[in-house]
C-alpha cells in the first residue's frame, strides 16, 4: 500500500457533488465544473460543442441557465442572472426545485462522461465504503474510486486525524508509477474535512 499525507499530492481541480443538499442555493460555487474555465478555452471548445449536441434539448436548456452560459455564442453572464431550481422546475412544468436540481446533476454528469469519452477531460467517480467515527467526528473512512467512469473500482483508506490516505489498490486505468487518479482524489478527500465528506461525488480534470 502507498502511504500519502497532505503535502505530497497536487490540488485538485473541480468537482461535481452528487451528495450536496438539494435546492441549497450558492451563487459562489456550483457543484460542477467551472463553465467559463472549460467551454472557451481554445483547444476544449470543439470537444464541447460535440459532447454538447450530442444532449437531450431539456439537458441542454438545464446546464445554460443554470450556468448563464450561452452554448451557440459562448456568451457568459454574470452569475446573478443564472437561474435557481425553482427558475427551473417552473420552465419544465411538472417538476420540483429537487427535482430539477436532480435532472441538471445529471445532465452536468452525462456531459462529463462524454468529454471523458473524447478525451477531453478526466473524471474520479468516489463513493463512500466505511467510515469511522470518534467524538462526532469522522476519524477515519475508506473510499472507493473509479478513473474515468470505467472499469474496476480502487479503494483508498483515510486516516482524517492525521491527515494522511493509503491506497490499497488501484482503479484500472490509474498510472502504476504517479498514481493521478488516486492522488487526486486523495487531494480532494483531505481538503473536504472530517464533518464535510460525501458519500458520492465526482472529481473533473483536464488532461
Amino acid at each position: 500500500m502507498a502511504r500519502f499525507n497532505r503535502s505530497q499530492v497536487p490540488f485538485y481541480a473541480t468537482v461535481q457533488d452528487e451528495d450536496a443538499e438539494e435546492t441549497g442555493e450558492d451563487v459562489t460555487r456550483d457543484d460542477s465544473w467551472d463553465y467559463t474555465a472549460i467551454l472557451w478555452n481554445g483547444i476544449q471548445e470543439e470537444a464541447v460543442q460535440t459532447a454538447f449536441e450530442k444532449l437531450s434539448y431539456r439537458e441542454k436548456r438545464l446546464l445554460e441557465e443554470r450556468n448563464a452560459v450561452c452554448m451557440t455564442c459562448g456568451r457568459v453572464s454574470p452569475l446573478s442572472r443564472r437561474r435557481t431550481f425553482e427558475d427551473l422546475a417552473l420552465m419544465f412544468e411538472g417538476s420540483s426545485a429537487s427535482g430539477a436540481e436532480r435532472a441538471y446533476r445529471r445532465a452536468v454528469e452525462k456531459l462529463t462522461v462524454l468529454l471523458v469519452e473524447a478525451g477531453a477531460l478526466h473524471a474520479i467517480r468516489l463513493r463512500q465504503k466505511s467510515k469511522t467515527s470518534r467524538k462526532k467526528k469522522t476519524a477515519a473512512a475508506v473510499y472507493e474510486y473509479q478513473a474515468d467512469c470505467d472499469g474496476e473500482w480502487g479503494e483508498i483508506q483515510f486516516d482524517f486525524e492525521n491527515s494522511t490516505a493509503e491506497i490499497v489498490r488501484l482503479a484500472d486505468w490509474d498510472t502504476t508509477v504517479t498514481n493521478i487518479f488516486a492522488k487526486r482524489a486523495i487531494q480532494f478527500l483531505l481538503d473536504c474535512g472530517s464533518e464535510k465528506l460525501p458519500k458520492e461525488t465526482m472529481i473533473v480534470f483536464e488532461p
